[in-house]
Protein backbone atom coordinates (compact mmCIF):
# COMPACT_ATOMS: atom_id res chain seq x y z
CA UNK A 1 0.00 0.00 0.00
CA UNK A 2 2.92 2.36 0.72
CA UNK A 3 4.30 1.74 -2.78
CA UNK A 4 0.87 2.33 -4.35
CA UNK A 5 0.42 5.59 -2.40
CA UNK A 6 3.90 6.76 -3.45
CA UNK A 7 3.18 6.08 -7.11
CA UNK A 8 -0.16 7.88 -6.99
CA UNK A 9 1.37 10.84 -5.10
CA UNK A 10 4.20 11.16 -7.64
CA UNK A 11 1.78 11.05 -10.57
CA UNK A 12 -0.53 13.62 -8.99
CA UNK A 13 2.46 15.88 -8.18
CA UNK A 14 3.68 15.74 -11.79
CA UNK A 15 0.18 16.49 -13.06
CA UNK A 16 -0.13 19.50 -10.76
CA UNK A 17 3.26 20.74 -11.93
CA UNK A 18 2.03 20.53 -15.52
CA UNK A 19 -1.16 22.34 -14.53
CA UNK A 20 0.90 25.04 -12.80
CA UNK A 21 2.93 25.62 -15.96
CA UNK A 22 -0.28 25.73 -17.98
CA UNK A 23 -1.77 28.28 -15.60
CA UNK A 24 1.36 30.47 -15.87
CA UNK A 25 1.13 30.28 -19.65
CA UNK A 26 -2.59 31.15 -19.45
CA UNK A 27 -1.81 34.19 -17.26
CA UNK A 28 0.87 35.33 -19.72
CA UNK A 29 -1.53 34.94 -22.65
CA UNK A 30 -4.18 36.84 -20.71
CA UNK A 31 -1.72 39.72 -20.07
CA UNK A 32 -0.76 39.80 -23.74
CA UNK A 33 -4.44 39.84 -24.70
CA UNK A 34 -5.07 42.76 -22.34
CA UNK A 35 -2.10 44.63 -23.85
CA UNK A 36 -3.46 44.02 -27.35
CA UNK A 37 -6.92 45.21 -26.30
CA UNK A 38 -5.39 48.32 -24.74
CA UNK A 39 -3.37 49.00 -27.89
CA UNK A 40 -6.50 48.53 -30.01
CA UNK A 41 -8.45 51.00 -27.84
CA UNK A 42 -5.62 53.56 -27.99
CA UNK A 43 -5.42 53.09 -31.77
CA UNK A 44 -9.19 53.66 -32.08
CA UNK A 45 -9.00 56.81 -29.89
CA UNK A 46 -6.03 58.12 -31.91
CA UNK A 47 -8.00 57.38 -35.08
CA UNK A 48 -10.94 59.46 -33.84
CA UNK A 49 -8.62 62.35 -32.89
CA UNK A 50 -6.86 62.22 -36.28
CA UNK A 51 -10.21 62.09 -38.06
CA UNK A 52 -11.53 65.15 -36.13
CA UNK A 53 -8.29 67.08 -36.80
CA UNK A 54 -8.49 66.10 -40.46
CA UNK A 55 -12.10 67.34 -40.77
CA UNK A 56 -11.22 70.61 -39.02
CA UNK A 57 -8.13 71.16 -41.18
CA UNK A 58 -10.11 70.30 -44.31
CA UNK A 59 -12.85 72.84 -43.45
CA UNK A 60 -10.27 75.54 -42.53
CA UNK A 61 -8.30 74.98 -45.75
CA UNK A 62 -11.48 75.07 -47.87
CA UNK A 63 -12.69 78.27 -46.23
CA UNK A 64 -9.29 79.97 -46.59
CA UNK A 65 -8.96 78.97 -50.25
CA UNK A 66 -12.54 80.12 -51.00
CA UNK A 67 -11.98 83.49 -49.28
CA UNK A 68 -8.69 84.09 -51.08
CA UNK A 69 -10.16 83.12 -54.48
CA UNK A 70 -13.13 85.43 -53.83
CA UNK A 71 -10.73 88.27 -52.90
CA UNK A 72 -8.69 87.67 -56.06
CA UNK A 73 -11.81 87.74 -58.23
CA UNK A 74 -12.95 90.99 -56.52
CA UNK A 75 -9.55 92.63 -57.12
CA UNK A 76 -9.56 91.50 -60.75
CA UNK A 77 -13.03 92.98 -61.26
CA UNK A 78 -12.00 96.27 -59.60
CA UNK A 79 -8.91 96.47 -61.84
CA UNK A 80 -11.04 95.84 -64.91
CA UNK A 81 -13.54 98.55 -63.90
CA UNK A 82 -10.68 100.94 -63.11
CA UNK A 83 -9.08 100.26 -66.50
CA UNK A 84 -12.40 100.98 -68.29
CA UNK A 85 -12.81 104.21 -66.28
CA UNK A 86 -9.24 105.30 -67.17
CA UNK A 87 -9.83 104.59 -70.87
CA UNK A 88 -13.09 106.56 -70.91
CA UNK A 89 -11.54 109.47 -68.99
CA UNK A 90 -8.45 109.51 -71.22
CA UNK A 91 -10.68 109.46 -74.36
CA UNK A 92 -12.77 112.39 -73.07
CA UNK A 93 -9.67 114.43 -72.17
CA UNK A 94 -8.10 113.73 -75.56
CA UNK A 95 -11.32 114.88 -77.26
CA UNK A 96 -11.31 118.07 -75.19
CA UNK A 97 -7.64 118.66 -76.04
CA UNK A 98 -8.36 118.21 -79.76
CA UNK A 99 -11.23 120.71 -79.57
CA UNK A 100 -9.02 123.19 -77.68
CA UNK A 101 -6.19 122.78 -80.19
CA UNK A 102 -8.65 123.36 -83.07
CA UNK A 103 -9.88 126.57 -81.42
CA UNK A 104 -6.30 127.74 -80.82
CA UNK A 105 -5.41 126.99 -84.43
CA UNK A 106 -8.40 129.02 -85.59
CA UNK A 107 -7.36 131.88 -83.31
CA UNK A 108 -3.75 131.75 -84.55
CA UNK A 109 -4.92 131.60 -88.14
CA UNK A 110 -7.10 134.72 -87.59
CA UNK A 111 -4.19 136.43 -85.86
CA UNK A 112 -1.83 135.61 -88.74
CA UNK A 113 -4.43 136.76 -91.21
CA UNK A 114 -4.87 140.00 -89.34
CA UNK A 115 -1.08 140.42 -89.14
CA UNK A 116 -0.79 139.90 -92.87
CA UNK A 117 -3.54 142.40 -93.47
CA UNK A 118 -1.88 144.81 -91.04
CA UNK A 119 1.43 144.48 -92.86
CA UNK A 120 -0.27 145.13 -96.17
CA UNK A 121 -2.11 148.07 -94.72
CA UNK A 122 1.15 149.33 -93.18
CA UNK A 123 2.84 149.13 -96.56
CA UNK A 124 -0.03 150.94 -98.14
CA UNK A 125 0.01 153.56 -95.41
CA UNK A 126 3.77 154.07 -95.85
CA UNK A 127 3.23 154.58 -99.54
CA UNK A 128 0.35 156.91 -98.80
CA UNK A 129 1.93 158.49 -95.69
CA UNK A 130 2.22 161.73 -97.26
CA UNK A 131 -1.34 161.55 -98.47
CA UNK A 132 -3.08 161.61 -95.15
CA UNK A 133 -2.07 161.74 -91.49
CA UNK A 134 -5.39 160.37 -90.39
CA UNK A 135 -4.91 157.21 -92.36
CA UNK A 136 -1.40 156.87 -90.81
CA UNK A 137 -2.81 157.20 -87.28
CA UNK A 138 -5.43 154.63 -88.06
CA UNK A 139 -2.76 152.43 -89.55
CA UNK A 140 -0.63 152.80 -86.41
CA UNK A 141 -3.61 152.00 -84.26
CA UNK A 142 -4.36 149.02 -86.42
CA UNK A 143 -0.72 147.93 -86.14
CA UNK A 144 -0.85 148.29 -82.38
CA UNK A 145 -3.99 146.17 -82.30
CA UNK A 146 -2.31 143.66 -84.55
CA UNK A 147 0.72 143.56 -82.23
CA UNK A 148 -1.60 143.07 -79.27
CA UNK A 149 -3.44 140.34 -81.10
CA UNK A 150 -0.11 138.75 -81.94
CA UNK A 151 0.87 138.80 -78.25
CA UNK A 152 -2.43 137.26 -77.36
CA UNK A 153 -1.89 134.68 -80.07
CA UNK A 154 1.58 133.90 -78.62
CA UNK A 155 0.07 133.56 -75.14
CA UNK A 156 -2.61 131.28 -76.58
CA UNK A 157 0.13 129.23 -78.26
CA UNK A 158 2.05 129.02 -74.98
CA UNK A 159 -1.12 127.90 -73.21
CA UNK A 160 -1.74 125.36 -75.93
CA UNK A 161 1.87 124.08 -75.61
CA UNK A 162 1.44 123.87 -71.85
CA UNK A 163 -1.84 122.03 -72.27
CA UNK A 164 -0.16 119.67 -74.72
CA UNK A 165 2.64 119.04 -72.20
CA UNK A 166 0.10 118.44 -69.46
CA UNK A 167 -1.73 116.07 -71.77
CA UNK A 168 1.53 114.22 -72.41
CA UNK A 169 2.19 114.04 -68.66
CA UNK A 170 -1.36 112.81 -68.06
CA UNK A 171 -0.89 110.23 -70.79
CA UNK A 172 2.42 109.20 -69.17
CA UNK A 173 0.69 108.87 -65.80
CA UNK A 174 -2.07 106.83 -67.44
CA UNK A 175 0.52 104.57 -69.06
CA UNK A 176 2.32 104.19 -65.75
CA UNK A 177 -0.95 103.40 -63.99
CA UNK A 178 -1.72 100.87 -66.71
CA UNK A 179 1.71 99.27 -66.23
CA UNK A 180 1.14 99.14 -62.48
CA UNK A 181 -2.27 97.55 -63.09
CA UNK A 182 -0.65 94.96 -65.36
CA UNK A 183 2.04 94.29 -62.74
CA UNK A 184 -0.68 93.91 -60.07
CA UNK A 185 -2.57 91.53 -62.35
CA UNK A 186 0.61 89.48 -62.85
CA UNK A 187 1.17 89.43 -59.09
CA UNK A 188 -2.43 88.33 -58.53
CA UNK A 189 -1.98 85.60 -61.14
CA UNK A 190 1.07 84.40 -59.22
CA UNK A 191 -0.94 84.49 -55.97
CA UNK A 192 -3.70 82.45 -57.61
CA UNK A 193 -1.13 79.93 -58.90
CA UNK A 194 0.39 79.74 -55.41
CA UNK A 195 -3.05 79.18 -53.87
CA UNK A 196 -3.80 76.47 -56.42
CA UNK A 197 -0.46 74.78 -55.62
CA UNK A 198 -1.26 75.02 -51.91
CA UNK A 199 -4.72 73.52 -52.48
CA UNK A 200 -3.12 70.66 -54.43
CA UNK A 201 -0.60 70.14 -51.61
CA UNK A 202 -3.47 70.10 -49.10
CA UNK A 203 -5.26 67.52 -51.26
CA UNK A 204 -2.09 65.37 -51.26
CA UNK A 205 -1.88 65.74 -47.47
CA UNK A 206 -5.55 64.78 -47.17
CA UNK A 207 -4.93 61.71 -49.34
CA UNK A 208 -1.93 60.74 -47.18
CA UNK A 209 -3.93 61.24 -43.99
CA UNK A 210 -6.78 59.14 -45.42
CA UNK A 211 -4.30 56.35 -46.19
CA UNK A 212 -2.91 56.58 -42.65
CA UNK A 213 -6.44 56.45 -41.20
CA UNK A 214 -7.16 53.36 -43.33
CA UNK A 215 -3.92 51.71 -42.09
CA UNK A 216 -4.83 52.50 -38.47
CA UNK A 217 -8.31 51.03 -38.99
CA UNK A 218 -6.76 47.88 -40.47
CA UNK A 219 -4.37 47.59 -37.49
CA UNK A 220 -7.31 48.10 -35.11
CA UNK A 221 -9.31 45.39 -36.88
CA UNK A 222 -6.29 43.06 -36.75
CA UNK A 223 -5.93 43.79 -33.03
CA UNK A 224 -9.62 43.02 -32.47
CA UNK A 225 -9.27 39.77 -34.40
CA UNK A 226 -6.16 38.86 -32.39
CA UNK A 227 -8.04 39.69 -29.18
CA UNK A 228 -10.93 37.44 -30.23
CA UNK A 229 -8.50 34.66 -31.12
CA UNK A 230 -6.74 35.01 -27.76
CA UNK A 231 -10.07 35.10 -25.96
CA UNK A 232 -11.12 31.91 -27.72
CA UNK A 233 -7.76 30.28 -26.89
CA UNK A 234 -8.05 31.42 -23.28
CA UNK A 235 -11.58 30.02 -22.99
CA UNK A 236 -10.37 26.73 -24.47
CA UNK A 237 -7.50 26.64 -21.97
CA UNK A 238 -9.93 27.32 -19.13
CA UNK A 239 -12.17 24.48 -20.34
CA UNK A 240 -9.16 22.15 -20.72
CA UNK A 241 -7.89 23.00 -17.24
CA UNK A 242 -11.34 22.43 -15.75
CA UNK A 243 -11.58 19.06 -17.51
CA UNK A 244 -8.13 18.08 -16.18
CA UNK A 245 -9.12 19.03 -12.64
CA UNK A 246 -12.55 17.43 -12.82
CA UNK A 247 -11.82 14.31 -14.87
CA UNK A 248 -8.32 14.09 -16.38
CA UNK A 249 -6.19 13.51 -13.29
CA UNK A 250 -8.63 10.99 -11.84
CA UNK A 251 -8.77 9.12 -15.20
CA UNK A 252 -4.95 8.98 -15.43
CA UNK A 253 -4.60 7.73 -11.84
CA UNK A 254 -7.37 5.21 -12.36
CA UNK A 255 -5.74 3.97 -15.59
CA UNK A 256 -2.40 3.51 -13.81
CA UNK A 257 -4.03 1.74 -10.89
CA UNK A 258 -6.07 -0.54 -13.21
CA UNK A 259 -3.14 -1.39 -15.50
CA UNK A 260 -2.37 -5.17 -15.60
CA UNK A 261 1.35 -4.42 -15.25
CA UNK A 262 0.63 -2.60 -11.98
CA UNK A 263 -1.35 -5.51 -10.60
CA UNK A 264 1.33 -8.05 -11.65
CA UNK A 265 4.14 -5.96 -10.15
CA UNK A 266 2.26 -5.39 -6.91
CA UNK A 267 1.45 -9.10 -6.62
CA UNK A 268 5.13 -9.96 -7.05
CA UNK A 269 6.19 -7.33 -4.48
CA UNK A 270 3.56 -8.62 -2.04
CA UNK A 271 4.75 -12.21 -2.53
CA UNK A 272 8.41 -11.25 -2.03
CA UNK A 273 7.52 -9.14 1.02
CA UNK A 274 5.51 -12.03 2.47
CA UNK A 275 8.47 -14.43 1.93
CA UNK A 276 10.90 -11.97 3.48
CA UNK A 277 8.56 -11.44 6.43
CA UNK A 278 8.05 -15.14 6.90
CA UNK A 279 11.82 -15.80 6.91
CA UNK A 280 12.52 -12.91 9.26
CA UNK A 281 9.72 -14.04 11.65
CA UNK A 282 10.85 -17.64 11.51
CA UNK A 283 14.46 -16.64 12.24
CA UNK A 284 13.37 -14.48 15.18
CA UNK A 285 11.23 -17.27 16.54
CA UNK A 286 14.17 -19.73 16.28
CA UNK A 287 16.43 -17.26 18.07
CA UNK A 288 13.89 -16.86 20.86
CA UNK A 289 13.51 -20.63 21.16
CA UNK A 290 17.29 -21.06 21.34
CA UNK A 291 17.41 -18.52 24.15
CA UNK A 292 14.75 -20.33 26.04
CA UNK A 293 16.04 -23.85 25.40
CA UNK A 294 19.72 -23.07 25.21
CA UNK A 295 20.23 -23.98 21.53
CA UNK A 296 19.36 -26.84 19.30
CA UNK A 297 16.91 -25.18 16.88
CA UNK A 298 17.84 -24.16 13.31
CA UNK A 299 16.00 -22.58 10.36
CA UNK A 300 16.58 -25.46 7.97
CA UNK A 301 12.91 -26.50 8.14
CA UNK A 302 11.61 -23.00 7.21
CA UNK A 303 11.91 -23.60 3.45
CA UNK A 304 13.88 -20.34 2.90
CA UNK A 305 17.23 -21.44 4.28
CA UNK A 306 20.07 -19.94 2.24
CA UNK A 307 17.49 -17.92 0.24
CA UNK A 308 18.11 -14.10 -0.01
CA UNK A 309 14.51 -13.03 0.49
CA UNK A 310 15.49 -9.42 1.18
CA UNK A 311 17.45 -9.26 -2.10
CA UNK A 312 14.50 -10.80 -3.95
CA UNK A 313 12.20 -8.21 -2.34
CA UNK A 314 14.50 -5.32 -3.29
CA UNK A 315 14.77 -6.67 -6.83
CA UNK A 316 10.98 -6.95 -7.09
CA UNK A 317 10.55 -3.37 -5.82
CA UNK A 318 13.21 -2.07 -8.25
CA UNK A 319 11.60 -3.98 -11.11
CA UNK A 320 8.22 -2.51 -10.14
CA UNK A 321 9.57 1.05 -10.26
CA UNK A 322 11.45 0.41 -13.50
CA UNK A 323 8.72 -1.39 -15.40
CA UNK A 324 7.00 0.41 -18.28
CA UNK A 325 3.21 0.72 -18.41
CA UNK A 326 1.37 0.71 -21.74
CA UNK A 327 -1.14 3.25 -20.40
CA UNK A 328 1.71 5.59 -19.40
CA UNK A 329 3.25 5.26 -22.86
CA UNK A 330 -0.07 6.18 -24.47
CA UNK A 331 -0.33 9.07 -21.99
CA UNK A 332 3.16 10.30 -22.99
CA UNK A 333 2.17 10.18 -26.66
CA UNK A 334 -0.89 12.28 -25.90
CA UNK A 335 1.05 14.81 -23.81
CA UNK A 336 3.65 15.31 -26.55
CA UNK A 337 0.95 16.51 -29.00
CA UNK A 338 -0.32 20.10 -29.13
CA UNK A 339 -3.95 18.98 -28.72
CA UNK A 340 -3.16 16.66 -25.82
CA UNK A 341 -6.43 17.48 -24.04
CA UNK A 342 -8.49 16.28 -27.01
CA UNK A 343 -6.35 13.16 -27.25
CA UNK A 344 -6.80 12.50 -23.52
CA UNK A 345 -10.56 12.93 -23.92
CA UNK A 346 -10.52 10.35 -26.73
CA UNK A 347 -8.23 8.06 -24.74
CA UNK A 348 -10.47 8.09 -21.65
CA UNK A 349 -13.77 8.44 -23.46
CA UNK A 350 -14.96 4.99 -22.33
CA UNK A 351 -14.22 5.81 -18.70
CA UNK A 352 -16.21 9.05 -18.96
CA UNK A 353 -19.16 7.23 -20.52
CA UNK A 354 -19.08 4.67 -17.73
CA UNK A 355 -19.02 7.46 -15.12
CA UNK A 356 -21.92 9.24 -16.77
CA UNK A 357 -23.90 5.99 -16.85
CA UNK A 358 -22.97 5.22 -13.24
CA UNK A 359 -24.69 8.32 -11.77
CA UNK A 360 -23.99 10.36 -8.70
CA UNK A 361 -22.04 7.66 -6.81
CA UNK A 362 -19.29 7.60 -9.46
CA UNK A 363 -19.08 11.40 -9.38
CA UNK A 364 -18.59 11.36 -5.63
CA UNK A 365 -15.87 8.71 -6.03
CA UNK A 366 -14.07 10.80 -8.63
CA UNK A 367 -14.12 13.83 -6.37
CA UNK A 368 -12.64 11.74 -3.59
CA UNK A 369 -9.85 10.48 -5.87
CA UNK A 370 -9.07 14.01 -7.00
Amino acid sequence: MLVESSIVANAILEDYKVLGRREEETARLRAEAEELVKAAREGAEQLERDRAAFEKQKQTSGWAATAQLKQVRTLAKLLSDERKSWNEKFSNERKKWNDSWAKQNDTLFGARQELTNAKAANAALIKEKAATEAVAVKAQQAEAGAVKALGEAKEAGARAAKALEEAKESESRSSKALEEANAERIRLDKVVASLQAEVQAREVAVTDLTARVTAVEERANAAVEARDALTSSFNQLEADREWMRSHGIARIVQAIMDAPETATGLDLVKERARDAGFKAGYSRCVSHMNVMSEGGFTAERSGFRDVDTEGRLNAAVAAFYDMSLSCVERLDECLEAADYIDRLRMLYADAEEENLAGGGEDDAGTSGTK
